[in-house]
């Protein structure tokens, strides 16, 4: 029996499920279905206290109902100065840039918990073939070890 994959969601993920803009439909349903998986078992979900802390700066009524999806998901504690320090990494080698630290974050966050992917919709500094590639190098020369930056729509399990 192979081990349940663990995810590290953040922040962006969790917004998309309530967008009904119809641009956003496709990967609205990505999330809704990504979120019904977690619920069943098919992948153990971590997020950090960073994930909270940005979900509390939404406006009410959509304030209230991210934060009641984080049940799904776990809180992972880490050491704030080894998330601070790798965070940094990627933004001093200009991977993540620095007006963007919480993304960086993140990055660390996963990084450091040993997650299998991060699972973000954030394209333009996390999800996407070039941001993964240059963390993953981050990684390795400072000891870690690789992950898998998807979306929603990558990280599904489709039943035949």
């Amino acid at each position: 029996m192979r081990p349940t994959p663990v995810l590290y969601i953040e922040t962006s993920v969790f917004g998309f499920y309530f967008d009904e803009g119809p641009h956003n439909f496709a990967r609205r349903q990505a999330v809704i279905a990504l979120f019904d998986q977690l619920a069943r078992g098919a992948f153990r979900a971590i997020t950090s206290s960073l994930t909270a802390e940005e979900l509390q700066r939404a406006r009410e009524p959509l304030r209230t109902r991210v934060t009641e999806l984080l049940a799904d998901v776990e809180p992972v504690r880490l050491d704030a100065d080894e998330v601070e320090r790798l965070a940094g990494r990627y933004v001093s080698e200009g991977i993540i840039p620095p007006g963007y630290t919480d993304d960086a974050r993140h990055a660390a966050c996963a990084t450091i918990a040993g997650t299998d992917v991060l699972v973000s919709l954030n394209l333009r500094h996390l999800a996407n073939e070039w941001a993964e590639r240059k963390l993953n190098a981050v990684n390795l020369r400072e000891g870690y070890r690789m992950i898998r930056i998807r979306t929603p729509e990558e990280v599904l399990q489709y039943e035949d």
